[in-house]
Protein backbone atom coordinates (compact mmCIF):
# COMPACT_ATOMS: atom_id res chain seq x y z
CA UNK A 1 0.00 0.00 0.00
CA UNK A 2 1.18 3.50 -0.82
CA UNK A 3 2.07 5.98 1.91
CA UNK A 4 1.85 9.12 -0.17
CA UNK A 5 0.85 12.14 1.87
CA UNK A 6 -1.08 15.12 0.51
CA UNK A 7 1.01 17.90 2.05
CA UNK A 8 -0.56 20.93 0.39
CA UNK A 9 -2.96 21.98 -2.34
CA UNK A 10 -4.28 24.88 -4.36
CA UNK A 11 -7.37 25.09 -6.53
CA UNK A 12 -9.33 27.38 -8.85
CA UNK A 13 -12.75 25.81 -9.30
CA UNK A 14 -16.51 26.19 -9.49
CA UNK A 15 -16.68 24.88 -5.91
CA UNK A 16 -14.43 27.65 -4.64
CA UNK A 17 -10.74 28.23 -4.09
CA UNK A 18 -10.32 27.53 -0.37
CA UNK A 19 -11.36 25.07 2.33
CA UNK A 20 -14.42 26.94 3.61
CA UNK A 21 -15.77 27.59 0.11
CA UNK A 22 -15.41 23.93 -0.84
CA UNK A 23 -17.23 22.74 2.30
CA UNK A 24 -20.01 25.27 1.71
CA UNK A 25 -20.42 24.23 -1.93
CA UNK A 26 -20.40 20.56 -0.92
CA UNK A 27 -23.19 21.08 1.58
CA UNK A 28 -25.27 23.26 -0.75
CA UNK A 29 -24.69 20.99 -3.76
CA UNK A 30 -23.99 24.08 -5.79
CA UNK A 31 -24.30 23.51 -9.54
CA UNK A 32 -22.21 24.49 -12.56
CA UNK A 33 -22.29 27.90 -14.22
CA UNK A 34 -19.31 27.64 -16.58
CA UNK A 35 -17.09 30.61 -17.39
CA UNK A 36 -13.67 32.06 -16.75
CA UNK A 37 -12.99 32.06 -13.01
CA UNK A 38 -11.54 34.77 -10.82
CA UNK A 39 -8.48 33.93 -8.77
CA UNK A 40 -6.17 35.68 -6.35
CA UNK A 41 -2.45 35.09 -6.14
CA UNK A 42 0.72 36.23 -4.44
CA UNK A 43 2.90 35.99 -7.51
CA UNK A 44 5.39 38.73 -8.36
CA UNK A 45 4.01 40.85 -11.24
CA UNK A 46 7.43 41.38 -12.84
CA UNK A 47 7.99 37.62 -12.96
CA UNK A 48 4.66 36.58 -14.46
CA UNK A 49 4.26 39.15 -17.24
CA UNK A 50 5.57 36.68 -19.83
CA UNK A 51 3.14 33.98 -18.70
CA UNK A 52 -0.13 33.24 -20.41
CA UNK A 53 -3.26 33.05 -18.27
CA UNK A 54 -3.07 29.26 -17.95
CA UNK A 55 0.50 29.46 -16.66
CA UNK A 56 -0.47 32.18 -14.18
CA UNK A 57 -3.26 29.99 -12.82
CA UNK A 58 -0.94 26.98 -12.61
CA UNK A 59 1.66 29.09 -10.81
CA UNK A 60 -1.00 30.37 -8.40
CA UNK A 61 -2.17 26.91 -7.29
CA UNK A 62 1.42 25.62 -7.18
CA UNK A 63 2.41 28.50 -4.91
CA UNK A 64 -0.47 27.68 -2.57
CA UNK A 65 0.56 24.01 -2.51
CA UNK A 66 4.15 24.87 -1.64
CA UNK A 67 3.09 27.41 0.99
CA UNK A 68 0.65 25.02 2.67
CA UNK A 69 3.25 22.24 2.69
CA UNK A 70 5.97 24.64 3.91
CA UNK A 71 8.07 23.39 1.02
CA UNK A 72 10.51 25.06 -1.35
CA UNK A 73 11.89 24.46 -4.81
CA UNK A 74 15.24 22.93 -5.60
CA UNK A 75 16.58 19.60 -6.82
CA UNK A 76 14.27 17.57 -4.56
CA UNK A 77 11.05 19.24 -5.70
CA UNK A 78 9.47 18.50 -9.07
CA UNK A 79 6.25 19.11 -10.98
CA UNK A 80 4.10 16.85 -13.14
CA UNK A 81 1.33 18.55 -15.06
CA UNK A 82 -1.73 17.15 -16.81
CA UNK A 83 -3.70 19.13 -19.38
CA UNK A 84 -6.06 18.26 -22.22
CA UNK A 85 -5.71 21.41 -24.33
CA UNK A 86 -2.90 23.50 -22.83
CA UNK A 87 -2.97 27.22 -23.63
CA UNK A 88 -5.75 26.69 -26.14
CA UNK A 89 -7.02 30.29 -26.20
CA UNK A 90 -3.56 31.64 -27.02
CA UNK A 91 -3.27 28.97 -29.72
CA UNK A 92 -6.59 30.03 -31.25
CA UNK A 93 -5.66 33.72 -31.13
CA UNK A 94 -2.21 33.06 -32.56
CA UNK A 95 -3.71 31.01 -35.39
CA UNK A 96 -5.87 33.96 -36.41
CA UNK A 97 -2.86 36.19 -37.07
CA UNK A 98 -0.70 33.66 -38.91
CA UNK A 99 -1.86 35.08 -42.24
CA UNK A 100 -0.47 38.45 -41.13
CA UNK A 101 2.90 37.47 -39.62
CA UNK A 102 3.81 41.05 -38.78
CA UNK A 103 1.09 40.96 -36.11
CA UNK A 104 2.40 37.76 -34.52
CA UNK A 105 3.93 38.16 -31.07
CA UNK A 106 6.99 36.03 -30.24
CA UNK A 107 5.78 36.02 -26.62
CA UNK A 108 2.40 34.62 -27.69
CA UNK A 109 4.13 31.99 -29.82
CA UNK A 110 6.22 30.83 -26.86
CA UNK A 111 3.05 30.33 -24.84
CA UNK A 112 1.42 28.19 -27.55
CA UNK A 113 3.85 25.33 -26.80
CA UNK A 114 2.10 22.54 -24.90
CA UNK A 115 4.54 22.54 -21.99
CA UNK A 116 4.82 26.34 -21.73
CA UNK A 117 2.83 26.53 -18.49
CA UNK A 118 4.87 23.72 -16.96
CA UNK A 119 8.10 25.48 -17.91
CA UNK A 120 6.96 28.81 -16.48
CA UNK A 121 6.00 27.24 -13.14
CA UNK A 122 9.22 25.21 -12.91
CA UNK A 123 11.37 28.30 -13.55
CA UNK A 124 9.36 30.55 -11.23
CA UNK A 125 9.69 28.19 -8.24
CA UNK A 126 13.08 26.70 -9.17
CA UNK A 127 11.62 23.20 -9.45
CA UNK A 128 14.54 21.03 -10.55
CA UNK A 129 13.21 17.61 -9.58
CA UNK A 130 11.07 15.35 -11.77
CA UNK A 131 9.43 17.50 -14.46
CA UNK A 132 6.93 16.00 -16.91
CA UNK A 133 3.97 17.17 -19.00
CA UNK A 134 1.18 14.67 -19.66
CA UNK A 135 -1.75 15.22 -22.01
CA UNK A 136 -5.08 13.75 -20.90
CA UNK A 137 -3.32 11.22 -18.70
CA UNK A 138 -3.00 10.04 -15.12
CA UNK A 139 -0.42 12.33 -13.57
CA UNK A 140 -1.13 11.38 -9.94
CA UNK A 141 -0.32 7.69 -10.41
CA UNK A 142 2.70 8.70 -12.48
CA UNK A 143 3.86 10.92 -9.61
CA UNK A 144 3.30 8.13 -7.07
CA UNK A 145 5.52 5.78 -9.08
CA UNK A 146 8.26 8.46 -9.15
CA UNK A 147 7.99 8.96 -5.40
CA UNK A 148 8.29 5.22 -4.81
CA UNK A 149 11.62 5.35 -6.66
CA UNK A 150 12.82 8.62 -5.11
CA UNK A 151 11.40 8.65 -1.62
CA UNK A 152 13.11 11.89 -0.67
CA UNK A 153 11.51 13.94 -3.45
CA UNK A 154 8.43 16.15 -3.32
CA UNK A 155 6.23 16.41 -6.41
CA UNK A 156 3.57 18.94 -7.35
CA UNK A 157 0.78 17.35 -9.40
CA UNK A 158 -0.95 20.10 -11.35
CA UNK A 159 -4.00 19.73 -13.59
CA UNK A 160 -4.83 22.74 -15.72
CA UNK A 161 -7.24 23.71 -18.48
CA UNK A 162 -8.66 27.16 -19.13
CA UNK A 163 -12.21 27.91 -20.23
CA UNK A 164 -12.51 27.79 -24.02
CA UNK A 165 -15.71 29.08 -25.65
CA UNK A 166 -15.66 26.79 -28.76
CA UNK A 167 -15.26 23.66 -26.60
CA UNK A 168 -17.94 24.83 -24.15
CA UNK A 169 -20.37 25.64 -26.97
CA UNK A 170 -19.76 22.25 -28.61
CA UNK A 171 -20.43 20.41 -25.34
CA UNK A 172 -23.53 22.47 -24.57
CA UNK A 173 -24.95 21.77 -28.02
CA UNK A 174 -24.21 18.05 -27.75
CA UNK A 175 -25.46 17.49 -24.21
CA UNK A 176 -28.11 20.19 -23.94
CA UNK A 177 -26.63 22.00 -20.95
CA UNK A 178 -23.51 23.75 -19.71
CA UNK A 179 -20.95 21.16 -18.61
CA UNK A 180 -17.56 22.76 -19.31
CA UNK A 181 -15.95 24.64 -16.45
CA UNK A 182 -12.57 26.21 -15.99
CA UNK A 183 -10.37 24.41 -13.52
CA UNK A 184 -6.79 24.43 -12.30
CA UNK A 185 -5.68 22.39 -9.31
CA UNK A 186 -2.47 21.22 -7.68
CA UNK A 187 -1.49 18.90 -4.86
CA UNK A 188 1.96 18.52 -3.37
CA UNK A 189 2.76 14.88 -2.65
CA UNK A 190 5.46 13.48 -0.41
CA UNK A 191 6.27 9.85 0.32
CA UNK A 192 6.05 8.41 3.84
CA UNK A 193 5.27 11.69 5.59
CA UNK A 194 2.62 12.98 8.00
CA UNK A 195 -0.28 15.15 6.79
CA UNK A 196 -3.55 16.58 8.05
CA UNK A 197 -4.97 16.38 4.52
CA UNK A 198 -4.84 12.61 4.18
CA UNK A 199 -2.97 9.98 2.24
CA UNK A 200 -3.29 8.31 -1.15
CA UNK A 201 -3.26 4.69 -0.03
CA UNK A 202 -4.26 3.04 -3.30
CA UNK A 203 -4.50 3.87 -6.99
CA UNK A 204 -5.28 2.29 -10.34
CA UNK A 205 -5.57 3.34 -13.97
CA UNK A 206 -7.10 2.00 -17.14
CA UNK A 207 -8.91 3.14 -20.26
CA UNK A 208 -12.24 3.05 -22.06
CA UNK A 209 -10.95 3.44 -25.61
CA UNK A 210 -12.80 6.59 -26.65
CA UNK A 211 -13.36 10.23 -25.71
CA UNK A 212 -16.61 10.63 -23.75
CA UNK A 213 -16.87 14.28 -24.81
CA UNK A 214 -16.51 13.77 -28.56
CA UNK A 215 -17.45 10.17 -29.36
CA UNK A 216 -20.56 8.03 -28.98
CA UNK A 217 -20.79 6.12 -25.71
CA UNK A 218 -20.95 2.36 -25.40
CA UNK A 219 -21.12 0.06 -22.38
CA UNK A 220 -17.93 0.40 -20.33
CA UNK A 221 -19.25 -0.84 -16.98
CA UNK A 222 -16.68 -3.64 -16.88
CA UNK A 223 -13.85 -1.13 -17.40
CA UNK A 224 -14.91 0.87 -14.34
CA UNK A 225 -15.60 -2.22 -12.25
CA UNK A 226 -12.15 -3.61 -12.99
CA UNK A 227 -10.60 -0.23 -12.13
CA UNK A 228 -12.43 -0.10 -8.80
CA UNK A 229 -11.30 -3.61 -7.92
CA UNK A 230 -7.69 -2.76 -8.79
CA UNK A 231 -7.78 0.32 -6.58
CA UNK A 232 -9.17 -1.63 -3.62
CA UNK A 233 -6.56 -4.33 -4.12
CA UNK A 234 -3.82 -1.71 -4.26
CA UNK A 235 -5.02 -0.27 -0.94
CA UNK A 236 -5.58 -3.71 0.61
CA UNK A 237 -9.11 -2.65 1.53
CA UNK A 238 -12.56 -4.06 0.86
CA UNK A 239 -15.77 -2.37 -0.28
CA UNK A 240 -17.14 -1.95 3.24
CA UNK A 241 -14.20 0.19 4.33
CA UNK A 242 -14.99 2.95 1.81
CA UNK A 243 -17.29 5.69 3.14
CA UNK A 244 -17.86 7.79 0.02
CA UNK A 245 -17.32 7.49 -3.73
CA UNK A 246 -16.79 10.56 -5.88
CA UNK A 247 -17.75 9.45 -9.38
CA UNK A 248 -16.33 11.19 -12.40
CA UNK A 249 -18.82 10.96 -15.26
CA UNK A 250 -19.09 14.36 -16.88
CA UNK A 251 -22.26 16.34 -16.43
CA UNK A 252 -23.78 15.34 -19.76
CA UNK A 253 -22.27 12.20 -21.25
CA UNK A 254 -24.00 8.82 -21.05
CA UNK A 255 -20.79 7.34 -19.67
CA UNK A 256 -21.92 8.22 -16.15
CA UNK A 257 -24.65 5.56 -16.38
CA UNK A 258 -22.10 2.77 -16.76
CA UNK A 259 -19.76 4.21 -14.16
CA UNK A 260 -22.57 4.31 -11.60
CA UNK A 261 -23.70 0.79 -12.50
CA UNK A 262 -20.17 -0.47 -11.77
CA UNK A 263 -20.14 1.35 -8.43
CA UNK A 264 -23.53 -0.09 -7.41
CA UNK A 265 -22.61 -3.63 -8.44
CA UNK A 266 -19.43 -3.53 -6.36
CA UNK A 267 -20.44 -1.36 -3.38
CA UNK A 268 -24.22 -1.68 -3.29
CA UNK A 269 -26.90 0.93 -3.86
CA UNK A 270 -26.70 2.23 -0.29
CA UNK A 271 -23.08 3.38 -0.51
CA UNK A 272 -22.92 7.18 -0.47
CA UNK A 273 -21.83 8.49 -3.85
CA UNK A 274 -21.86 11.72 -5.78
CA UNK A 275 -20.98 12.84 -9.32
CA UNK A 276 -18.47 15.52 -8.40
CA UNK A 277 -18.56 17.08 -11.88
CA UNK A 278 -22.17 18.08 -11.26
CA UNK A 279 -20.61 20.66 -8.95
CA UNK A 280 -17.15 21.07 -10.50
CA UNK A 281 -18.18 20.87 -14.12
CA UNK A 282 -16.07 19.11 -16.73
CA UNK A 283 -12.80 20.87 -15.93
CA UNK A 284 -10.84 18.55 -18.20
CA UNK A 285 -7.22 17.98 -17.13
CA UNK A 286 -7.89 19.29 -13.63
CA UNK A 287 -10.82 16.98 -12.90
CA UNK A 288 -9.15 14.11 -11.04
CA UNK A 289 -6.86 16.35 -8.98
CA UNK A 290 -9.84 18.55 -8.09
CA UNK A 291 -11.69 15.48 -6.84
CA UNK A 292 -8.72 14.50 -4.69
CA UNK A 293 -8.63 18.01 -3.18
CA UNK A 294 -12.36 17.87 -2.34
CA UNK A 295 -11.70 14.50 -0.66
CA UNK A 296 -8.78 15.93 1.31
CA UNK A 297 -10.97 18.78 2.57
CA UNK A 298 -13.77 16.39 3.57
CA UNK A 299 -11.31 14.11 5.38
CA UNK A 300 -9.67 16.99 7.22
CA UNK A 301 -13.10 18.15 8.40
CA UNK A 302 -13.88 14.63 9.67
CA UNK A 303 -16.80 14.12 7.28
CA UNK A 304 -15.45 10.73 6.16
CA UNK A 305 -12.54 8.39 6.83
CA UNK A 306 -11.88 6.82 3.43
CA UNK A 307 -12.97 8.15 0.05
CA UNK A 308 -12.63 6.63 -3.41
CA UNK A 309 -12.15 9.17 -6.20
CA UNK A 310 -12.77 8.27 -9.84
CA UNK A 311 -11.40 10.31 -12.72
CA UNK A 312 -12.27 10.21 -16.42
CA UNK A 313 -10.11 12.12 -18.87
CA UNK A 314 -11.35 13.35 -22.24
CA UNK A 315 -8.65 11.11 -23.75
CA UNK A 316 -10.46 8.04 -22.39
CA UNK A 317 -8.01 7.43 -19.55
CA UNK A 318 -9.79 6.44 -16.33
CA UNK A 319 -8.26 6.47 -12.87
CA UNK A 320 -9.11 5.71 -9.26
CA UNK A 321 -7.57 6.85 -5.98
CA UNK A 322 -8.36 5.85 -2.42
CA UNK A 323 -7.79 8.72 -0.01
CA UNK A 324 -7.61 7.96 3.70
CA UNK A 325 -7.47 10.23 6.71
CA UNK A 326 -5.19 7.68 8.34
CA UNK A 327 -1.93 6.11 7.30
CA UNK A 328 -1.90 2.35 6.91
CA UNK A 329 0.06 1.82 10.11
CA UNK A 330 -2.81 3.37 12.03
CA UNK A 331 -5.60 1.16 10.73
CA UNK A 332 -4.03 -2.25 10.00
Amino acid sequence: MNKVAIKGWGIISEMGNDESQIIKSWDQKKGVSGNCLEFEHRLKPQKIRRMGRLAQMAASVSEKSLHMAQAEGGEQTGIIMNTDYGSININIDFGRVLKTPELSSPMDFANTVSNAALGHVAVYFNLRGTSTLLMGSNCISYAIRQLEKKGEEKIICCGADEYCVPIAEFAKKKFGKQIISEGVAAILLEYNSESEWGYIVGDAQGGIGFSPLYEDVYDVKKNYKHLLQKALQSAELDENQIDLILMSGDAGSGIREYEEQAVIELFGDDKERRFIKDQMGENLGASAISGVIVSAVLLKNKRYKKILVLGTEVSGTIEAYIISGERRSLYV
